[in-house]
């Protein structure tokens, strides 16, 4: 079934298994399947990836990154099908270790990474072997959370090549209770012997510990059950906590990003959009980081939460008035 809605001319580089196994029902109106799925080897491990094709005059592509625990389907129900309207191709990857892509750990729910710089090292293997060859230019990154992170340690690391702008949504620069998680690290796991352990409080994925009443990512629930909904439709998706690991390797890549001359050396346009009501990443670290970039913006949306593409529609269209005008510039 999934074979059949792709584009019969990407058909000989799809890799069955890369495409969902099933779709929501009450999301198949609002998802957009991928005219490509695939499977990007050479990183020590498989990544998943997906393309979107627009018109034969598009504006440039939007790369679609995102946060910890997501995966390409969560974007694909809504966002890539607004980036496609605005006449961007849309290219995303699932994280190592999360949706399809291969996972370090045996154990399939646990959230684990050796280092930060293995994401960056994947990130660049993406662009170079999928996004550069065949996306229209100018090409941007959109990136939510830890991808947020990731990208800026791309662009610091490697230069900007070949985006020509970036986009960031809630970037991990910062956590909230930064202070209590370095603690139970340092007492938990104080030489990383434990580091493959989930952290304290979390574990695996269990819908009945979903509650919409107590969560801090939305407040929207219809788009908080996106995530539910697609782990049963394919519980390939599925993932639980972070590991001790997780949380070291994220906070360590953060304050490499706070390190004096690192975020000094990103000079492409940037947008910077902060939740105004984030509990899960710090708001307070967004300004401190726009005011070491040369050329980004910030952008804060009162009243969102830590997924502001998941939030309500009057919350997103704040995202997309700001999206819109950086778009303007460069493509």
């Amino acid at each position: 079934m999934m074979a059949k809605m792709s584009n019969s001319r990407c058909m000989k580089d799809q890799h069955d298994t890369a495409a969902p196994a099933g779709v929501p029902a009450n999301l198949a109106a609002t998802w957009r399947p991928a005219d490509r799925y695939g499977f990007l080897e050479g990183a020590g491990a498989r990544l998943r990836y997906a393309c979107w094709n627009t018109s034969a005059t598009p504006r440039g592509t939007a790369v679609v990154l995102q946060g910890r625990a997501e995966f390409i389907e969560k974007y694909g129900t809504e966002t890539v099908g607004e980036l496609l309207a605005r006449g961007f191709s849309v290219f995303a990857v699932d994280l190592r270790g999360q949706g399809l892509s291969d996972r370090p750990l045996a154990n399939h729910d646990k959230g684990h990474i050796d280092d930060f710089a293995t994401y960056v090292a994947d990130l660049q293997l993406f662009l170079d072997k999928v996004v550069t060859p065949a996306a229209p230019r100018p090409i941007l990154t959109l990136s939510h959370s830890t991808s947020g992170n990731i990208v800026l340690r791309y662009l610091a690391e490697r230069g900007a090549s070949p985006l020509a702008a970036a986009v960031f949504v809630s970037p991990m620069t910062g956590l909230c209770r930064a202070f209590l998680i370095r603690t139970i690290l340092a007492i938990t796991s104080p030489f990383g012997l434990r580091d493959e352990e989930y952290m304290l409080a979390t574990g695996p994925y269990d819908p009945k510990h979903r509650n919409f009443a107590t969560n801090d990512v939305t407040s929207d629930e219809r788009r908080y059950r996106f995530t539910d909904q697609w782990f049963k439709a394919d519980p390939r998706l599925r993932l639980g906590g972070p590991t001790i690991g997780w949380l070291r390797q994220g906070l360590r890549s953060i304050d490499l990003l706070a390190s004096p001359g690192v975020l000094e050396r990103i000079d492409l346009p940037v947008l910077l959009v902060s939740a105004g009501d984030d509990h899960v990443v710090d708001r307070a670290s967004h300004g401190p980081a726009v005011a070491r970039m040369r050329n980004a913006q910030h952008v804060v949306v009162d009243g969102a939460r830590h997924e502001i593409l998941m939030e309500t529609d009057a919350r997103r269209a704040q995202f997309w008035a700001a999206f819109d005008r950086l778009a303007a510039r460069i493509a």
